[in-house]
């Protein structure tokens, strides 16, 4: 596909940086350039899952972190250092924040989390 044939499928004004290889658009041309990187099969995997059976891989530390609260963040793991805690997940009404641990924790917004 040539560049002018790419069609702005947001409808953000904002968003006026668009991937000439899929439908996403960003309002940073940073933000385009690093998610261009996902479209190279040939790039860098540092980040790899520290779980046995699981032979993942990723760019960037942040996504590996995502990949471990989404997905093996009741698995168990002898070491874990990518810093995610396992058990249930609260949040805030108020604010939105959430953590792990239950409701008998507060929310630093001072909201009563009920």
């Amino acid at each position: 596909m040539r560049k002018e044939e790419i069609k702005l499928v947001s409808d953000d004004p904002k968003k006026k940086y668009q991937c000439p290889n899929c439908p996403r658009a960003f309002a940073r041309a940073f933000n385009l350039k690093t998610h261009r990187e996902t479209h190279n099969p040939n790039r860098s995997k540092p980040h790899t899952c520290p779980h046995p059976s699981c032979a993942r891989s990723f760019s960037r530390k942040h996504d590996l972190g995502r990949h471990m609260t989404a997905i093996h963040r009741d698995s168990p793991l002898e070491d874990s250092h990518v810093g995610v805690e396992r058990g249930s997940r609260s949040r805030c009404q108020k604010c939105g924040k959430s953590w792990v641990g239950g409701k008998e924790k507060s929310c630093s917004c001072n909201y009563e989390v009920r």
